[in-house]
């Protein structure tokens, strides 16, 4: 009987111990619970401190941020040499955010430790005043996405319209026009282009933190304009980075030497030219003479659109060609213009536009070139582009087999459906309608 009661209270006092340890146990892993940090930002709990924030106001320097702490000039001046000399913060933009990290349980503003000045949505800096000054340059991880998107052009022919509603996000639509206006500039006419030009783009999203904040390198487009496919595909070789078509060549196309294939410079653009038809007065010659044989065809020099075409007394059977905002070209003298050419259509660069005459005002068959840049007729052999180099051949075989690989996908990318847009558009401009009322 003495053995049982000896080991009942054995047992009792091991399940006494057992739970005051498990009692222990609970109270230890709630406490270490209790200080998880909940508010961690740029690296700091921010729970930790009595946090001031604001932004940054019109003409302030680093002497208006630190104004009301407890930070001397001569430690202001050193973390301003600092960050001016070895991180390149020479100035702090107005709007930008800051953060004081104060010693807390301070009825003042004193005792600041750090300041957190945020540059923009990747780069910040942190002010330590701890000890010695000290000034850190810091970065967030930047994480990126290949992104698809495709457009449609409706109303007005706007591409900033078109992709702003698939995108939605200024940070990434505005760069991304901007960089298709640059890749295109050669090739299409952004100011003319017509309802259903269709573009698909692929691309790289950044973000920090899960927000989009701009774009990476656009990978590969396909411009669908005036019934056409264009494909631009960005490559890297060991020298340049540049887009080039499916078949390897520059998207920035060089204007041609001349309009011709066999020809020879008969004129060239001449201001004070005495001309014989015209009793050898002076008669500014605007353009540049290539004499060839009747009927030798006559190309575009670069691509664009047709905007003139006709007969004029002197001027002969002719043909100008806008290339973009800046220039055009025209063809003057032929003997006819190719069958069935008309204003509206595009024309790539060495297309057929015409033949070579001698209608109009000339002595013999060839081909009077004209250049305009901005609006004034200027001689074209003295103008200079900045054409890109063209790819290295040994690289062209391996560029294909990456076009290979990736236009599969941009073919895969479905265009927006034609009916459900212009529903949204008509809805969208009677809201329009109706708030002007």
């Amino acid at each position: 009987m003495r053995n049982i009661k000896i080991a009942l209270m054995l047992f009792t006092a091991s399940i006494i111990v057992f739970s005051c340890d498990g009692e222990e146990r609970r109270k230890k892993k709630e406490t270490k619970e209790e200080v998880i940090p909940t508010d961690i930002r740029y690296g700091f709990d921010f729970e930790k401190y009595d946090v001031h924030s604001g932004q940054v106001e019109k003409d302030w320097t680093l002497s208006h941020l630190f104004a009301k702490y407890d930070v001397s000039q001569a430690e202001i001046n050193e973390a301003y040499l600092i960050s001016k000399d070895s991180l390149n913060l020479n100035y702090i933009n107005p709007g930008n955010d800051f953060y004081m990290l104060c010693t807390p349980d301070d009825d003042s503003v004193h005792n600041l430790e750090y300041a957190i000045y945020i540059k923009n949505a990747v780069e910040y800096f942190i002010f330590d005043f701890r000890d010695t000054v000290k000034v850190l340059a810091k970065k967030k991880k930047v994480d990126i996405e290949i992104k698809e998107i495709a457009a449609r052009i409706r109303k007005g022919g706007n591409l900033s319209f078109a992709i702003d509603r698939q995108v939605q996000n200024t940070a990434i639509s505005f760069p991304m026009i901007d960089e298709i206006a640059n890749i295109y500039s050669w090739s299409i006419d952004f100011f003319h282009l017509q309802i259903d030009d269709k573009i698909k783009i692929m691309y790289e999203e950044r973000s920090v933190e899960g927000e989009a904040i701009g774009i990476g390198d656009i990978k590969a487009i396909l411009f669908n304009y005036k019934d056409r496919d264009f494909y631009a595909f960005m490559y890297q070789t060991e020298t340049t980075t540049n887009f080039y078509t499916e078949e390897g060549k520059s998207m920035k196309s060089m204007f041609l030497s001349a309009p011709l294939k066999y020809s020879r410079m008969s004129s060239g653009y001449n201001l004070k030219r005495r001309i014989r038809q015209y009793g050898y007065r002076i008669k500014p010659h605007k353009g540049t003479d290539y004499a060839a044989p009747y009927g030798t065809p006559i190309w575009t020099t670069a691509d664009g659109t047709i905007s003139k075409r006709g007969y004029g007394s002197g001027n002969g059977n002719f043909v100008k060609v806008k290339h973009n905002p800046q220039y055009s070209t025209q063809y003057l003298h032929m003997s006819k213009i190719k069958e069935g050419l008309k204003v509206g259509d595009y024309v790539k660069q060495g297309d057929i536009i015409g033949y070579v005459g001698s209608t109009g005002s000339s002595s013999g068959n060839h081909v009077c070139y004209r250049f305009w840049k901005d609006g004034k007729q200027v001689d074209s052999r003295k103008q200079k582009f900045n054409n890109a180099k063209p790819m290295d051949t040994t690289y062209i075989p391996t560029y294909l087999k990456y076009v290979d690989s990736v236009r599969p996908m941009l073919d895969g990318i479905n265009f927006p459906i034609l009916d459900t847009i212009s529903q949204e558009i008509d809805s969208l401009d009677k809201i329009i309608e109706d708030s002007f009322r």
